[in-house]
């Protein structure tokens, strides 16, 4: 277990992290809220990973000769 505090950062809460390997400066990381809403998990933002790459060129369709529209 890892203990964090907030500290005040002009006028908004930062949370106070342990220096070390896990965290980074300049790192996104995400709070996601329990269904309590009390408690919080800590997650690292990561890259979608369905975006393409600049430069990089669109799959062709395999099947070119289906009408999606019809497929439920």
């Amino acid at each position: 277990m890892m203990k964090v505090k907030t500290i005040g950062h002009g006028g908004s809460l930062a949370l106070s992290l342990p220096k070390d390997n896990c965290f980074k400066k300049g790192q996104h990381w995400l709070l996601i809220p329990s269904a309590d809403g009390k408690s919080f998990t800590l997650v690292p933002k990561m890259k979608n990973p369905y975006t393409q790459a600049p430069g990089s060129k669109n799959m062709a369709e395999e099947w070119s000769d289906v009408y999606w529209r019809e497929v439920e």
